[in-house]
């Protein structure tokens, strides 16, 4: 695959996604992913690496905050409606905790 950045992968700023100063979409970025216009490999290492936002406003009634498209509940949700595998959240999550090898970027294991 090339290595033109995807539309609302972090930090593009190729004027076909956020530029610099604008928050990244990871719904966007994960409906890419789903659509197969980015590869397994590269959607892995580009949310484990995401600048996730705390999530606000949670509300019983809507376990998403969908007026925030940075949190991990919308990876989680991206998984219950089939847009990643299970395997696909655990590989992320082990990236993000650092797994036995440490983090795949070779960066500090994150807080």
């Amino acid at each position: 695959m090339n290595d033109t950045p995807a539309p609302g992968e972090p930090g593009t700023g190729t004027g076909t996604g956020p530029g610099p100063g604008e928050t990244p979409s990871l719904r966007a970025f994960l409906g890419l992913y789903a659509a197969g216009f980015v590869d397994r490999e590269r959607m892995i290492a580009t949310v484990a690496a995401w600048p996730f936002e705390a999530e606000e406003g949670m509300d019983e009634g809507h376990p998403e905050p969908t007026h925030q498209d940075n949190t991990p509940s919308v990876l989680a949700a991206a998984r219950l409606l089939g847009q990643v595998t299970r395997e696909d959240v655990e590989e992320i999550q082990r990236r993000i905790d650092g797994g036995p090898d440490g983090p795949a970027d070779g960066a500090a294991r994150r807080p």
